[in-house]
């Protein structure tokens, strides 16, 4: 589908244009971010705002990064969502690898860690300032990784990284971000010792007796298999949580999700985790409705920390493996979109599916709470729009980008 492939750019609408006008939305992303210092990615340099810092665990090559402040270095970015043909996974299943054989997947179950990643390019029809700003925020998380390639290079270590940064068309220069979202499920820790999935290490009982053998007789009450309690997954009710039940880090019954079921998934008590993500209204978005709230197109401006994730070789053969994540801390949506899209459904299963019954920041995150974007940022009415991915582009401001290929250098403001 269409939609699969989005690229900014891809859609002419009257909300898309809206963003340009004076005073509007671009304009005030622009101001604020110009105004935020090295609190705005765009703004900031390696080694003189911000510092590479080592896990403090001897075991760990990991790393990430401080402020000057001595804490751990945020800042602010912002893009319009692409695709997930180009790496945005929002759903049930996360960013979870199945495997290269869909016939046998590689199951998703109560042990098994998955995130949402998002990944987000330069706004549609920019205005210059814009344009120059997302261009900013590329050559600052270009120059982390452009930096530690040149110690691998005089070590002549072998690393295949694995970028925040990447090209949305094959051959083409660095302009997409990959923002990658926090735990979307709770994690269970494996007995080591047991074979059981779903149990936890504990000694076992040592204090025996025997029991007293009082009757012959069949007592159907205490007919030990009547007593067994039904799996928590096996619940035939799903109900939604009420407003109070919905705040940051709030767990819910992971079956909410729109697209779960299917052969990937095994959990059973896992909980799905509510982040720190508000659409327009400044209201959480609960994970069942990423599909609408972040749907192609969209515009967020989010908090992230960078984290370096060393992966040491398993044979003389192999390389060092380096995944550079940027890991969203919060998220906002602020201009919606009118893309066209179609809600997720589980993959084919032979379980029937439930249905659901209603029933202290950091300096970066507190600049971009400071701003009023809702004083420009318009909502849409999303009901009976017959928008398609073929509109007409209108004119774009500005000359392209050109480069050599060669590392990127920032735009001056």
């Amino acid at each position: 589908m269409a939609h699969y492939n989005y690229l900014p750019d891809s859609i002419s609408t009257a909300l898309f244009k809206d963003r340009r006008k004076p005073r509007g939305i671009y304009d005030k992303l622009a101001q604020a971010f110009v105004g935020m210092g090295p609190n705005a990615i765009a703004n900031a340099k390696l080694n003189q705002d911000f510092f590479r810092f080592n896990f403090s665990k001897a075991w760990s090559s990991n790393y990430s990064f401080w402020g000057i402040d001595s804490k751990q270095y945020t800042a602010n970015i912002f893009g319009e969502i692409v695709g997930q043909a180009h790496g945005t996974y929002i759903g049930a299943q996360g960013n979870h690898f199945i495997g290269n054989d869909p016939t046998k997947p590689k199951l998703l179950d109560d042990y098994t860690k998955t995130k949402c990643t998002i990944v987000i390019g330069c706004l549609s029809f920019p205005s210059v300032a814009v344009s120059d700003l997302f261009y900013n925020q590329i050559c600052t998380l270009s120059s982390i990784r452009n930096a530690y390639k040149e110690e691998e290079d005089r070590a002549e270590t072998d690393v295949i990284p694995k970028e925040t940064v990447k090209a949305l068309r094959n051959g083409g220069e660095l302009d997409a971000i990959t923002l990658t979202g926090p735990p979307l499920y709770t994690v269970m820790k494996k007995d080591k010792t047991s074979n059981n999935d779903n149990s936890f290490a504990s000694p076992a009982k040592r204090n025996l007796k025997k029991r007293n053998f009082t009757s012959t007789k069949n007592d159907d009450s205490g007919d030990p298999l009547n007593n067994i309690l039904p799996d928590e997954s096996a619940s035939k009710t799903l109900a939604f949580p009420t407003d109070q039940q919905i705040f940051a880090g709030a767990e819910y019954d992971h079956r909410l999700m729109p697209d779960f079921g299917g052969p990937v998934f095994a959990m059973k008590k896992a909980k799905l985790i509510q982040p720190q993500w508000t659409n327009i209204r400044n209201k959480l978005i609960v994970p069942w409705k990423n599909y609408d709230s972040l749907r192609l197109g969209t515009l967020v401006v989010a908090t992230v920390c960078f984290e370096v994730f060393v992966m040491s070789p398993k044979s003389a053969s192999d390389s060092v493996r380096k995944i550079y994540h940027a890991t969203i801390t919060s998220l906002r949506v602020i201009a919606e979109s009118d893309v066209i899209i179609m809600p997720p459904m589980p993959s084919v299963s032979d379980k029937k599916r439930v249905s659901a019954q209603p029933i202290a920041p950091s300096a970066a995150a507190s600049a971009l709470a400071s701003i009023d974007w809702c004083s420009t940022a318009t909502s849409s009415s999303l009901s009976g729009s017959d928008h398609t991915l073929d509109g007409e582009d209108p004119p774009k401001e500005g000359s392209e980008v050109i480069t050599d290929g060669k590392q990127k250098k920032a735009r001056k403001q």
